[in-house]
């Protein structure tokens, strides 16, 4: 008779030949990849977590130690007519208590852009897989994969076939159009999400006074959300008094058709402006907004950089669901925003080299890229969200520090109609969830650095529905570097929250290491 710890001995075992066989081929492809301009990086990151409550449990709390093996390939390559960049990560998941089972996932972050015909055809391609919070009401944990029975698998596929082309009226305007087509499908209660848009602009050419004709239509079929259309068409004129400043004015006709909406508001006028404006290289302002027959929409972004320091304002509201979400994260600071701006990568022309200076310079201070601040909400309907965020990043010769904080609010009453079970909006068709980060980050030596992160999140419905979750957390890092390809860490998380069942308490010990093949 085959005894479960005979079948664990197998599982493992099988695991460890699969990921082993794994970089032999990644090992042999990466050369032959080089010969082609192409550049491939296999790593490989082994992970340690002692925890007293790995099921983020408020009644039945479990300590446990998890082991993670990462196996990770990354390829990029940059040409005049390709640009790639993508990620793949096996993840194996061993729990030494047997408080979840053992088990695989798979994530994988790829984007790419195939210039077809010279200046005039464009092929734009993204694929995302991740394990995301089952719901915002959650414990919402900071390590999003390590309480397995708290995640749900989501895959979002996107591809945009692009024109844009001079219409060769004495060469007086420029249209541009792109169609985007996008799929998300989620594990557990949640189906399948996919929109269409099309979007087409008519500009006239660089002069003071100009003007422009903007199309767009954009369908959205859910499993369990429901369907919705918008169909639009604006015609608008572009001021332009000098090199800094542009100010639009549009008005046009919308025709929007959602689940349940009354039938009288779905096609109206619609009208809105926007303006651009840059007085110095160091300062920089972009405002949108739309009067919709559903509601209003608009976009502020607000940029000031000194040598060191960026502040940023922005302020966003618009129709989302689960698949744009994925595409563009919301709820999490990226650090890219702020390092950006400055030297020495302001400077770095190509954008995926100084993605990657970016990377290499937040891993040797033992920073992640997003610092996570909410959870995305879990539903297949179109949504109205309102986001505002408030940022500051610091780089000092040995140090960094950013600042962020955010609100937002979603509203399902615009959007989707009907309640689904297992979906956030079932339990408050509004949610809050607000919230703010602190980073701090040290060089002690050329080998070693130190960070510090503490968060706060808190998320409520609200209309008729008292629900929250809260939850405090910091985690401290010490991260060092033991040879040319390899570096280690050891840290320790410390987690309060709040939740419908009660309080949660976690505290985690932490130790990875990282090696890099070339």
């Amino acid at each position: 008779m085959t005894t479960v710890r005979d079948s664990k001995k197998c599982e493992l075992k099988v695991t460890a030949q699969a990921v082993t066989s794994a970089f032999l081929f990644l090992a042999l492809t990466s050369g032959a990849a080089r010969a082609e301009n192409w550049h491939v990086e296999p790593s490989l990151t082994t992970r340690m977590i002692v925890t007293d409550n790995i099921n983020y449990s408020a009644t039945k709390p479990k300590s446990d130690q998890l082991i993670e093996v990462n196996p990770t390939i990354s390829v990029r390559r940059t040409s005049p007519r390709l640009q790639f960049i993508g990620e793949y990560t096996p993840r194996y998941f061993h729990y030494a208590e047997d408080t979840f089972p053992s088990r695989l996932s798979h994530a994988f972050n790829l984007n790419g852009r195939l210039e077809v015909i010279d200046d005039f055809f464009f092929l734009d391609a993204k694929a995302i897989s991740s394990e995301q919070n089952r719901s915002v009401f959650n414990a919402v944990p900071t390590d999003n994969a390590s309480a397995a029975n708290q995640l749900n698998r989501t895959r979002t596929y996107s591809l945009t076939p692009s024109v844009r082309g001079s219409v060769r009226l004495g060469d007086v305007a420029l249209w541009s159009s792109s169609l985007n087509s996008v799929r998300s499908e989620s594990s557990g209660t949640q189906g399948a999400i996919s929109s269409d848009t099309f979007t087409g602009a008519l500009v006239s050419t660089p002069a003071k006074i100009g003007w422009r004709v903007d199309v767009s239509s954009v369908s959205t079929n859910s499993d369990r959300g429901g369907d919705t259309q918008r169909d639009r068409i604006t015609g608008g004129l572009v001021f332009r008094p000098d090199s800094t400043l542009s100010l639009t004015a549009r008005y046009g006709y919308e025709n929007s058709d959602f689940p349940g909406a009354p039938k009288n508001n779905n096609s109206k006028d619609t009208y809105g402006g926007s303006i651009q404006w840059a007085p110095t290289p160091r300062t920089s302002l972009n405002a949108d907004i739309d009067k919709h027959p559903y509601a209003t929409t608009s976009t502020l972004n607000a940029t000031h950089r000194l040598p060191r320091l960026v502040f940023n304002v922005s302020q966003s509201r618009s129709l989302t669901n689960r698949a744009q979400q994925a595409l563009q994260p919301t709820g999490v600071f990226d650090l890219f925003d702020g390092l950006s701006l400055m030297e020495p990568f302001a400077s770095i022309a190509d954008p995926v080299q100084r993605e990657q200076a970016m990377s290499t310079y937040l891993r040797d201070n033992g920073l992640t890229r997003y610092v996570t601040g909410l959870s995305s909400i879990l539903t297949d309907r179109e949504f109205l969200q309102t986001r505002s965020q408030v940022s500051a990043t610091y780089t000092g010769v040995r140090n960094t520090v950013s600042l962020s904080v955010f609100q937002t609010n979603s509203d399902s009453g615009v959007g989707s109609a009907g309640g689904v079970a297992g979906d956030d909006f079932s339990l408050s068709r509004a949610i809050r969830q607000r919230g703010w980060n602190a980073t701090y980050a040290y060089r002690l030596s050329a080998l070693s650095s130190l960070s510090l992160n503490l968060s706060t999140s808190r998320s409520s419905g609200r209309l008729g529905a008292s629900l929250s979750s809260d939850r405090d957390t910091i985690n401290a890092t010490w991260t060092t570097k033991l040879g040319a390809r390899t570096s280690g860490s050891i840290g320790f998380r410390m987690t309060r929250a709040t939740v419908r069942e009660g309080d949660v308490d976690e505290n985690a010990l932490i130790a990875t290491l990282t090696t890099r093949f070339n």
